[in-house]
């Protein structure tokens, strides 16, 4: 869901995502797996710690509870915390707890959302860092933290 610039209500969504499902998509082939995600604002907001919101689908766009043709998608990168954290282009490696505390709150509230529509959460994005110590302490704790809530992932 996204707040409408100027308005106080909030727009869904998942009307679009069931469009593309329905319309173009599953005419193209019906047996190809649709990737959704979540728009980055509001449903997560970097400030004061960062707040993750679940998502207001009530069930895959265009789909059904525990779909075979759906895959909850979303990114992660702790630069989205706090520009701050990042100042130098990486995450600052002092910053490893609140950096790991963050992929927690982003995957571990995808993890409810997918699990709550019955189907597999894959985290597409992180890191996209360089060759420091920063990046691998970036990419291990996204990586690790996938690992717990048994998502899949792929290093960008």
């Amino acid at each position: 869901m996204f707040l409408v610039p100027g308005k106080f209500d909030k727009v869904s969504l998942q009307p679009l995502y069931e469009r593309v499902f329905n319309e173009a998509q599953l005419p193209a082939d019906p047996t190809k797996i649709m990737f959704f995600e979540p728009g980055e604002f509001p449903d997560q907001i970097g400030i004061l710690g960062g707040f993750v919101f679940n998502l207001g689908f009530t069930e895959p766009p265009g789909g059904e509870i525990g779909s075979p043709l759906h895959v909850l998608n979303d990114h992660s990168y702790c630069c989205q915390l706090d520009p701050f954290i990042c100042a130098t282009g990486e995450p600052d490696i002092s910053k490893k707890d609140e950096c790991k505390a963050w992929h927690y709150k982003r995957v571990g509230t995808r993890a409810d959302d997918a699990e709550r529509y019955g189907i597999p959460l894959f985290i597409s994005e992180f890191g996209a860092c360089l060759n420091s110590s920063s990046c691998v302490m970036e990419i291990n704790a996204l990586a690790d933290v996938c690992d717990e809530f048994l998502s899949g992932w792929a290093y960008w």
